[in-house]
């Protein structure tokens, strides 16, 4: 098993070695110094695996505090200021369990996960797929482990609980999901069914077990879901299962089978990049109506060049860009209806509410982050325009890409400060409502923070589709550098979340930064665009 596992470890690694360089070349600056032959030096490609190794173990440690801290241990925290010790460790032990144990049973499973390394690794190379399962599944839950505990130890730590505990906890996630990877390759064993496909039942699932998760928290409530899991029947009911499972997992006959499930609709690999090119541009696809409604209209004959090719777009996708906006819309709208009734029915609780949400800024910075549009429009610049356009060389020209990138973002920024003027009016007719304390001076300073973030995120995403055009023919995202710069803005949006400084330094800090961002983000397009926006 050893010799597979370093096998499987060496196309993961050798393949990111490979997209690092590729990627390396095309950045402003360093791709100049990064030659062509860096493809075939092997010190270079060993210096590119350390680091892909590194990689994938801060990732694997970091992601799990995330997990922990964001979706656990934070609404915990936020919800149960006031309560003991004891029954903020209830309700954190109830969100884990439920997230963990019962979301996961549904979504998080790679026996039967379609996945491109096990195409190549069982039908190119000739892997014997019973092999190159058990590697990796003990790969995979031997490295979960590992990682969960650190986290589980810092957290149970934090709410009072023992290391110990902490330990026991994570072993018995990883003994769960070790028993539910067997469970779904029983099901398909018996039945020929991949559960994880099964959209509809691994949605409801989700949903159930999330809303299982969290309302407790909204309600008052303690279950004892975590304790009865750490008790010793329940202790001893998951080790048994996790143990059978593993015992299941091991002496299972018919892996070939179950890996061509999985991997049945990318053979050959064309059709997986044709599957993923699908369903990426069926997301980017809008009505035939639409189209033609736009060519006939004449609203725009009074434009010319650049601008009245944008103009177009934006009018051929009328409706598939307002989709977004006026869900955002909806969902604000209700929220606010439902703080209006909350503030109706229970007005101390709600003033309370209020009162820590307008004084707390920190909160809307991940909430900006996914109200934001603009990387759904740039995905559609793309796949509509772009993709089709950066083959002639008039189009890449710097006149016509500065020309481009300038009405795009007048028109992304103007569509992001819908929601966001939205999330504003609602802040104040909320504090209105509850009857808060809001001056005239914060209630500014918080129109001032809002549209600046609005227009932070509207720059951020056509920077980053401007200088790393992350998008390749088929849609698909496979430029690392685009994916760490927005793992960065998210991480530091809900970093930001731990945060308990004065609201009015904080505020006058992010608005200080936005506009630093925003200004050096715009330099550096103009400088480096008219080379960077090319076709991959």
């Amino acid at each position: 098993m050893y010799r597979t596992l370093k096998f499987i470890l060496g196309i993961r690694v050798s393949v990111f070695a490979n997209c690092l360089i590729y990627y390396l070349r095309r950045l402003p600056l360093v791709g100049q110094a990064v030659k062509d032959s860096a493809y075939a030096n092997l010190p270079l490609k060993k210096i590119a695996s350390v680091i892909a190794l590194l990689a994938a173990v801060l990732i694997g440690f970091g992601s799990n505090f995330l997990y922990t801290g964001l979706m656990i241990y934070w609404p915990v925290s936020v919800t149960g200021t006031e309560l003991p010790a004891a029954e903020r460790f209830g309700r954190f032990l109830h969100v884990f369990v439920l997230l963990s144990f019962a979301a996961a049973a549904f979504s998080n499973i790679k026996v039967l996960e379609p996945k491109r390394e096990k195409y190549i690794a069982v039908k190119l190379m000739r892997l014997n797929a019973r092999q190159y399962m058990h590697a990796t599944l003990s790969f995979r839950y031997l490295t979960f482990f590992l990682y969960f505990v650190p986290a589980s130890i810092v957290f149970f730590r934090l709410l009072g609980a023992s290391v110990t505990l902490g330990i026991r906890f994570a072993l018995l996630i990883t003994l769960w999901r070790v028993a539910c990877e067997a469970l779904h390759l029983y099901v398909f064993d018996r039945t020929g069914t991949v559960l994880i496909k099964k959209n509809g039942i691994v949605w409801c699932g989700i949903g159930l077990s999330l809303a299982a998760a969290y309302l407790p928290l909204v309600l008052d409530g303690t279950p004892a879901t975590g304790a009865a899991v750490l008790s010793l029947p329940g202790g001893l009911i998951i080790t048994a299962a996790g143990i059978a499972g593993a015992l299941y997992l091991k002496r299972y006959p018919r892996y070939r089978a179950a890996v061509d499930a999985a991997t049945h609709r990318d053979d050959p690999l064309l059709d997986y990049s044709r599957m993923m090119s699908e369903a990426q541009k069926a997301d980017m696809k809008m009505p035939d109506s639409e189209d033609s409604a736009a060519i006939s209209s004449g609203k725009h004959a009074k434009k010319k060049g650049y601008a009245y090719l944008n103009a177009i777009f934006f009018e051929r996708h009328k409706r598939f860009i307002s989709e977004p906006v006026i869900k955002r819309l909806w969902i604000i709208g209700l929220l606010t209806a439902a703080g209006a009734a909350i503030t109706l029915l229970s007005p101390d609780r709600a003033g309370t509410y209020v009162e820590r949400l307008i004084t707390s800024p920190r909160y809307f910075l991940p909430v900006m982050f996914f109200i934001s549009i603009s990387d759904r429009l740039c995905k559609a610049l793309f796949y509509h325009c772009d993709v089709h356009l950066l083959r002639y060389g008039f189009y890449r020209k710097p006149g016509a890409v500065l020309s481009n990138f300038r009405d795009r973002l007048l028109r992304i920024s103007s569509l992001n400060l819908i929601p966001a003027a939205a999330l504003c009016a609602a802040a104040a007719i909320l504090a209105r409502l509850a009857g808060a304390d809001w001056p005239m001076a914060d209630m500014l300073l918080f129109l001032v923070f809002i549209v600046c973030l609005s227009l932070f995120f509207s720059v951020h995403h056509l920077f980053m589709y401007y200088l790393l055009q992350p998008y390749s023919t088929e849609l698909n995202i496979r430029n690392p550098f685009f994916i760490v710069v927005n793992s960065i803005v998210s991480g530091i949006c809900f970093f930001s979340l731990s945060l308990s400084s004065d609201p009015v330094p904080f505020t006058a800090f992010v608005i200080a930064a936005t506009v630093l961002y925003i200004a050096v983000a715009l330099a550096a397009v103009y400088k480096y665009a008219p080379r960077t926006f090319r076709i991959k």
